[in-house]
């Protein structure tokens, strides 16, 4: 059934959308999969665990969950590949057999699009009755000291899968402006032989060098790879006018594609300009040299602009985004039984990218905390030159004062879009959970969204605008003396970590028990879209941003 009469407080949706938070309880939820209809798989960064939760009651609201796997120190990364879940720490990618129930079975569907970031075509079907087997390290030394990897700075390792079963694993960067890009990296891994596990990942082709925080990964329908990067902070050039770090340098939209293997996308020596004021600026999407790398005499903006890959689009400084999907629309007659009707997607917006940003931490002005897409044409290129808003606070304020901040996104199964939220920018983490967003035709004032425990309500303010400014999260690396962009990832991933030291605990969830949030209805939002819908076939792209409250994103 729909469920769209309800709303989240203080929330701007696009018209003909609606958006409400669903009753299920999950503490600083990153990334999320869907799994069918209702169900969907979330990694719970408060408990280092994969958590499955379904809709027990036949409401279409996912209300109880269950823990299928924890390791020490999962907190971000998590994909689902041929019968296996992989989830990932600072230091380790992990894998756990998925073992259904004698009720499910192996089908086709939309949730297991790669298209959908990180699930492939025949994934097995989940019920309450699913456990999963023995964990397996595929891939360790990714946080080792010394002898290599990536020690300190970020700490999330986004985790992907091609069409062919390849790994995909994204590394931030160690300090806000590192001296190399050793760090900063996307590495490529062919995993069919567990006789090799668990894997070297210095051995990992480097398949992109040069992102300093490249935290969302979503493939295309064309099989590109896409990624959103969280730019660096406290940008300061004389001869651009000074401190020009409110805009500056650009988070970036990257395309990966299989020509580029192995080139650079300029990360640390050279960024991207979003608006540095005239007469200094060149406009959006100008590459630039890094000041100190320039009076160093190691890089020139002539240099940056002829050896680094520039970004297929420029977005808003300190935004942070985070997540990052593609939509794939389906007509009524290919979608589940079980979909209500109406509630999928419009057809305008198949191919397009969605994108969450997680939100800006110390920019005078906040920006970010907002859901945005981008059109795309039929050969994947975007449309226009910049996002457009889908969900977002009400205008003008860009925060929350219930604490949600987008991290991830997902499409189900019936067109519908999921979106995380770890509430890190609050004190309990109370704008942590999941709200659902879908096709409301008809709607045509944005309404406003609000976290609640006993739900949400909603109101209709006079005056909406699309347009909000947008925030850049920066985050200080603990112990490194430097400050990270919120663009971190999350500022959280800044912080030391030793892990590779720690013994792995790991707890799977045979006999975890089943637990029933409290709350029995979701919130709900509704969304406005200002020029939003395009005439013709258009693809869009969703990406959802991080937050950097803490040095653990």
């Amino acid at each position: 059934m729909s469920v769209c009469n309800t709303t989240i407080a203080d929330a701007w949706v696009a018209t003909d959308f609606c958006a409400y938070q669903l009753p299920v309880s999950i503490n600083q939820v990153r990334s999320v999969i869907s799994v069918g209809v209702d169900d969907f798989l979330a990694l719970e960064r408060a408990s280092q665990s994969v958590v499955y939760a379904w809709d027990s009651d036949g409401d279409g609201l996912a209300e109880s969950r269950k823990v299928l796997a924890s390791a020490s120190s999962l907190n971000h990364g998590l994909a689902v590949r041929d019968g296996y879940i992989y989830a990932s720490s600072s230091s380790h990618v992990y894998r756990w057999p998925l073992v259904p129930s004698a009720t499910t079975t192996t089908t086709n569907s939309s949730s297991s699009s790669i298209t959908n970031n990180n699930s492939d075509n025949t994934t097995q079907m989940f019920d309450e009755e699913t456990t999963v087997g023995d964990m397996e390290t595929v891939v360790d030394n990714i946080n080792r000291d010394g002898s290599g990897g990536a020690p300190f700075g970020h700490t999330t390792r986004t985790l992907a899968f091609d069409e062919q079963g390849l790994l995909y694993v994204s590394v931030g960067s160690n300090d806000n402006v590192d001296p190399d890009s050793f760090r900063s990296r996307i590495r490529r891994f062919d995993i069919d032989d567990p006789d090799l596990y668990p894997l070297n990942f210095l051995d990992g082709l480097v398949f992109a060098d040069g992102l300093r925080n490249e935290v969302g990964l979503a493939f295309d329908a064309h099989g590109d790879l896409w990624g959103v990067e969280n730019s660096a902070d406290r940008l300061f050039r004389e001869d651009l006018g000074g401190d020009i770090h409110t805009d500056n340098p650009a988070e970036e939209l990257n395309r990966f594609k299989e020509e580029d293997v192995g080139k650079n996308w300029g990360y640390p020596k050279c960024w991207t300009e979003f608006k540095v004021p005239e007469p200094q600026g060149l406009g959006q999407g100008t590459i630039w040299a890094w000041p100190s790398f320039l009076n160093e005499g190691k890089a020139t903006d002539e240099e940056c602009r002829a050896n680094t890959i520039p970004p297929v689009m420029s977005l808003q400084g300190h935004s942070a985004p985070l997540g990052i999907t593609f939509y794939e629309w389906k007509p009524p007659e290919a979608r589940p039984s079980e979909c209500p009707p109406n509630v999928a997607f419009p057809a305008e917006m198949d191919g397009s990218a969605f994108i969450a940003y997680h939100g800006s931490w110390n920019r005078d002005i906040p920006t970010g905390y907002k859901v945005v897409y981008v059109e795309m044409d039929e050969d994947g290129d975007p449309i226009g030159s910049d996002p457009l808003d889908l969900l977002m606070h009400n205008p003008p304020d860009a925060t929350w004062d219930n604490g949600f901040r987008p991290v991830d996104v997902d499409f189900d199964d019936c067109g519908r879009l999921l979106i995380s939220s770890d509430g890190t920018r609050s004190m309990d983490y109370g704008g942590s959970g999941i709200v659902r967003m879908e096709s409301a035709p008809g709607t045509f004032a944005p309404t406003k969204i609000t976290f609640s425990e006993e739900g949400t309500s909603a109101s209709v303010p006079s005056n909406s605008s699309s347009a909000t400014s947008e925030e850049v999260f920066s985050e200080e690396i603990s112990g490194q003396g430097g400050q990270t962009d919120e663009n971190s990832t999350d500022a959280e991933e800044l912080t030391a970590s030793t892990e590779d030291s720690q013994d792995q605990k790991i707890s799977n969830s045979t006999d975890a028990e089943s637990v029933s949030s409290p709350t029995s209805t979701g919130s709900r939002v509704q969304v406005s879209s200002g020029a939003m819908l395009q005439a013709g076939l258009v693809s869009s792209i969703i990406v959802a941003g991080t937050f950097c409250s803490n040095f653990f994103s």
